[in-house]
């Protein structure tokens, strides 16, 4: 398998960034859904939100990482319609929007009260904005109606995938696991 993208396939960094996001996202879900319901005596409250805040950084880290390769790597091509290749085309926009507002609106929730995000203790961020009345709670509500519209935008992306490769039966899903197309 070759590491860059050619006309018709994904390279090895662009499939590694893919799933290891969607791995990463898919888990930060459930780890903050799971989250909310512990108590302030459960043995894991303070961990967590650790663990949920170093993994949103990740995600951001991956998503400047992606973008940037994106940019300055070839696409394929997109099969479908022209209609279906500009819906697809909008979707994943809209998915890099929506994880940079999620991880944005987390890292508000994490210094709204004027204290650095260690991240993993490897390193810092400091807070930049901070002191401003209710901005925790401000960018939990974001942060949580956020985190359902990626949900929802993420089912119509496994949607459209799942559709071209069992009623279509093109090469749209094969290629993101790098598999060459079966005659």
């Amino acid at each position: 398998m070759q590491w860059r993208n050619t006309g018709e396939t994904y390279g090895l960094i662009s499939i590694v960034l893919h799933w290891s996001m969607a791995a990463l996202v898919m888990c930060l879900f459930a780890l903050g859904k799971y989250m909310i319901t512990l108590d302030y005596y459960h043995p894991l409250y303070m961990r967590l939100p650790e663990l949920h805040r170093g993994g949103g950084i990740l995600v951001a880290i991956l998503l400047v990482l992606r973008i940037a390769w994106r940019t300055f790597n070839p696409l394929p091509a997109l099969a479908g319609s022209p209609r279906e290749t500009a819906l697809a085309a909008l979707t994943h926009r809209l998915l890099y929007l929506l994880l940079l507002a999620i991880v944005l609106s987390g890292y508000l929730i994490s210094t709204a009260d004027g204290h650095a995000l260690s991240v993993f203790g490897w390193f810092d961020l400091p807070a930049l904005i901070a002191g401003k009345e209710n901005l925790e709670d401000r960018a939990g509500e974001v942060h949580y109606v956020l985190t359902w519209l990626l949900v929802l935008l993420l089912l119509l992306h496994v949607g459209g995938a799942l559709k071209h490769h069992f009623i279509d039966n093109d090469n749209t899903l094969r290629r993101m696991f790098g598999v060459r197309r079966t005659p």
